[in-house]
């Protein structure tokens, strides 16, 4: 019976999506699928089909979008996602499941490791102002997108990966488990190293767009813990960046109103999943066909 599917979502780099590939193929144990959604570039020259689903979808223009493809496809009650040009240490999944034990634990962040830092990230968290950045074990908030695990349940309960909010989906899907009282937690056991430098404490014009978003998106959640310093607060939050620009889209970025409100969940759905209610695993036997998979639109 299959334990967990790991989903590699590639948009353009064959080199950093087989590194992965060989690192699974490498240390995965039986009970797991790979699963491989691309924008349809990926032309299989090591005939690997039979041991990895490879699913096209052309529409794709990143990672997200792919993610929110692929995870509905999934065979196994757990979604491993993984950043293409990602290795994994030997025995890397099993403290990761073992967490899911508990019934309330919605999502689990390993140790993730970047090649320009000395000390792991354990998932992402939202500052002040919704941005996106590193956590520690007591800080977390949601394992990051590019090394993360999910329940599928959970998943299908917020309807999977927020393509609007881009980046920052994997936040997105953690504030909501926050919010209906479930919990995510760090596997200090599993070691994932991305090998690529670590920017999660970089301010953008896009990031601050996002995190206003996000900011919309979450108000309950945010106005729980108090109120940034408005434009003030953003102005001094973005003056690291050294970029005029981006310190002018702190004063002057607003929140896309369109996404925050794109395909809300329903929170008694993440509830019930939370308290046990709702944890069927269920596959739908019409994706589980031979053959490559080819979605012309992305969520």
């Amino acid at each position: 019976m299959l334990k967990v599917s790991i989903v590699i979502p590639s948009v353009n780099n064959a080199h950093r999506l087989e590194t992965t590939l060989i690192s699974l193929l490498e240390n995965c144990p039986s009970e797991c699928e790979i699963v491989v959604p691309h924008s349809g570039y990926y032309d299989d020259p090591y005939e690997i089909a039979d041991e990895v689903r490879l699913i096209e979808v052309p529409a794709a223009r990143n990672e997200v979008e792919l993610l929110a493809v692929a995870w509905s496809m999934c065979r196994a009650p757990i979604v491993h996602t993984l950043a293409a040009g990602a290795t994994v240490d030997p025995g890397w999944l099993d403290e990761a499941l073992a967490c899911f034990a508990r019934p309330e634990v919605m999502a689990v962040a390993p140790q993730t490791h970047y090649h320009d830092t000395n000390e792991p990230v354990q998932g992402v968290m939202a500052d002040d102002f919704g941005l996106r950045a590193a956590a520690a074990a007591d800080t977390m908030q949601a394992p990051m997108l590019q090394a993360g695990f999910y329940r599928y349940a959970l998943l299908a309960a917020v309807g999977g990966f927020c393509t609007r909010m881009e980046q920052f989906a994997d936040l997105d899907i953690g504030l909501w488990i926050a919010e209906a009282g479930g919990k995510c937690e760090v596997a200090n056991g599993s070691h994932v190293s991305l090998n690529e430098p670590n920017d999660l404490g970089r301010v953008t014009a896009d990031r601050i767009r996002l995190a206003k978003t996000l900011q919309l998106r979450h108000q309950e959640w945010f106005a729980s813990r108090g109120k940034p310093g408005g434009k003030l607060g953003w102005l001094s939050r973005s003056v690291g960046s050294g970029s005029i620009s981006t310190m002018m889209s702190a004063l002057t970025a607003k929140a896309d109103a369109k996404a925050a409100l794109h395909r809300l969940p329903d929170l008694d759905d993440v509830r019930a999943v939370v308290e046990g209610r709702d944890q069927t695993f269920r596959f739908d036997p019409r994706n589980d066909h031979p053959g490559p998979r080819l979605h012309r639109n992305a969520a």
